[in-house]
């Protein structure tokens, strides 16, 4: 499982006191305002730096971090992206997910044959879309919605499909 998550993209200096805007990697902005610290990634390491301030509106965040404390200083962290660890991450409700602890899981159909293995999940509708690797078909991609997925057991690295409803919804990419 990944340690570091993701939490966004620095967009650019915000203001003359070193604050940074934040292209942010979650849907719900609030979560930065329990952060107390952030990390960066640099030559293979996680580097914890503080934060001092954080707000948001609509659309970014904007996080004061120590020691960069003016427009300089921020600019040259343009483009890095921030991480924030398992332990401080958002809480997830029952029975969801971190993306990066499902993509390597085995998937397996009901009827007991290995469909493959889950690559990636696209989110860009109303469900999630699972692609997955076959050995016999290819790619198969199909909607992660109930009656489709019936487990997710990330302690025994096992995703369970209905093999009849798979049947219905995939769609093959040879």
């Amino acid at each position: 499982m990944t340690d570091y998550f993701e939490l966004g993209r620095i967009l650019k200096p915000q203001g003359l006191r070193g604050e940074i805007k934040l292209d942010a990697f979650t849907d719900d902005l609030s979560r930065f305002s329990y952060l107390s610290h952030v990390f960066f990634l640099s030559e293979g390491d996680y580097k914890p730096v503080e934060v001092e301030s954080a707000r948001v509106d609509a659309r970014y965040a904007y996080l004061k971090l120590k020691g960069y404390d003016d427009r300089d200083a921020v600019e040259a962290l343009r483009g890095s992206v921030l991480y924030v660890d398992r332990a401080n991450a958002a809480k997830l409700p029952e029975g969801a997910y971190y993306i990066c602890d499902l993509i390597g899981l085995s998937v397996l159909l009901t009827d007991g044959q290995v469909l493959g293995t889950l690559k990636d999940i696209l989110q860009n509708g109303a469900a999630d879309v699972y692609v997955v690797h076959t050995e016999e078909r290819g790619v198969c991609m199909f909607p992660a919605i109930p009656g489709v997925v019936v487990e997710k057991d990330v302690d025994t690295g096992v995703i369970r499909v209905d093999a009849q409803r798979l049947e219905e919804v995939a769609v093959y990419d040879i």
